[in-house]
């Protein structure tokens, strides 16, 4: 009975942990602006930065602790899509042209670069503010394109 009741208990937890993830996914999902708090709790979850019951601001705040971020913004803020770019830079090991390189993988050229590898269109605009749907099909795009590469840690 014991053993029942535990199996359960944790099938309870795992669905809830799941459905919060699922919940913050549909929530990007119907964005008409991405925020800044819900690119920085990708980037965060997927590097392991944090757990995925985590908020908004818990999140921006792991992101700027790893240096990712250089000033603590407003988690309701709608983030420009340079630097979306960027934050998603850190996620993997992208090999990147020569300034890319030089400049140590800096927002401009992370955005030029993902135009290069066809992430971004080439018409896309660095201040450009974009819908969560357009967030999530720039994580797929990235997925397909460096999902092979190890996590930059």
């Amino acid at each position: 009975m014991k053993k029942i009741f535990l199996f359960f208990f944790g099938l309870f937890i795992s669905l809830s942990a799941y459905s919060q993830s699922q919940d913050v996914i549909t929530e990007i999902l119907e964005s008409s602006e991405a925020t800044f708090g819900q690119v920085c709790y990708i980037s965060a979850v997927m590097q392991s930065l944090v757990t995925e019951d985590t908020t908004y601001d818990e999140a921006i705040q792991a992101v700027y602790q790893n240096g990712q971020l250089p000033t603590i913004t407003e988690s309701a803020q709608p983030i420009p899509l340079i630097d979306a770019a960027y934050l998603f830079s850190f996620m993997w090991n992208i090999k990147g042209g020569l300034m890319y390189k030089i400049t140590n993988g800096s927002p401009r050229y992370v955005f030029k670069q993902f135009q290069a590898d066809r992430i971004l269109p080439n018409d896309a605009e660095p201040k450009q503010i974009v819908s969560g749907i357009e967030i999530m099909r720039m994580y797929t795009a990235c997925e397909k394109k460096y999902g092979n590469q190890i996590f930059a840690q």
